[in-house]
């Protein structure tokens, strides 16, 4: 029923939640259409439950350490290969490349599942195996979504290592590579690491705004073009989307990500 407290109650969580800042009594009753005596009444509860606290010197109320709490146990029994593992497979019955799954550790990407191509690609990607940031599609996916600050601290003596005339090679330039992934939604790698090898790789996001995994795409130029790789991008990232939404993801706000 709309009357029933639990809908208030989970309105209140709502309107907390979603602020840009703390808010007082009054701006809650005003927010929420509620009366005070229902309002005082549904704050006892979330505050004695730690779901909202209050802060006495300011007087205002937000976001309590319960739903933190909430949000990071429900984060601790998820298995990102388990949720991810439908799309990937339909990626797969889409398009005959390699579909894999990676998670970032440090400045590598270490790959968890490879689903291969009906066809044969020669030596691949195994699970347990790991790729630098710089010369892979899905290193550039992850960074690219991470703040520029942050970047440019990862980048602090970063050894950008030549693999082919096709390498990154300083930070400068791949800094640069990180604006065009933004803007394109996934990155690319055009046989930046091996001469036969090309990927295109499209973030998943926690709840944090942050890029926890990339779901990837690749082949070899004797079997596809670039052009042709490259047309899968729509849906290889309508899967990352879906894989974010399955989690409680969200995609950062790219102008959050410049300056801090």
């Amino acid at each position: 029923m709309q009357s029933s407290i639990v809908t208030k109650l989970l309105a209140l969580l709502t309107i907390v939640s979603e602020t840009r800042k703390p808010l007082t009594f009054s701006e809650l009753v005003a927010k929420s259409g509620l009366n005070k005596s229902t309002i005082h009444r549904l704050l006892t509860i979330c505050t004695e439950e730690r779901l909202i606290t209050f802060d006495e010197h300011r007087k205002v109320y937000f976001v309590g350490p319960k739903i933190f709490d909430l949000v990071r146990n429900a984060y601790s029994g998820y298995d990102i290969q388990a949720v991810a593992l439908d799309e990937m497979m339909r990626l797969h019955s889409l398009f005959d490349g390699n579909v894999t799954i990676g998670l970032p550790n440090g400045m590598e990407v270490v790959y968890l599942r490879v689903l291969e191509s009906r066809r044969s690609m020669g030596p691949i990607q195994r699970p347990g195996m790991r790729e630098p940031v710089h010369c892979s599609a899905s290193g550039k996916a992850l960074m690219a979504f991470l703040p520029d600050k942050m970047v440019h601290s990862k980048l602090d003596g970063y050894k950008f290592e030549k693999y082919t005339d096709r390498t990154i090679d300083n930070a400068e330039a791949f800094f640069k590579a990180l604006q065009e992934v933004r803007e394109l939604g996934y990155a690319r790698n055009d046989r930046e690491e091996y001469e036969h090898f090309m990927g295109i790789s499209a973030p998943i996001f926690n709840y944090m705004c942050e890029p926890i995994a990339v779901i990837n795409i690749w082949t070899v130029d004797s079997l596809h073009t670039f052009k042709e790789l490259t047309s899968w991008s729509g849906e290889l990232r309508a899967s990352a989307e879906r894989v974010t939404n399955l989690i409680g993801g969200t995609a950062p706000d790219l102008a959050s990500l410049r300056g801090k």
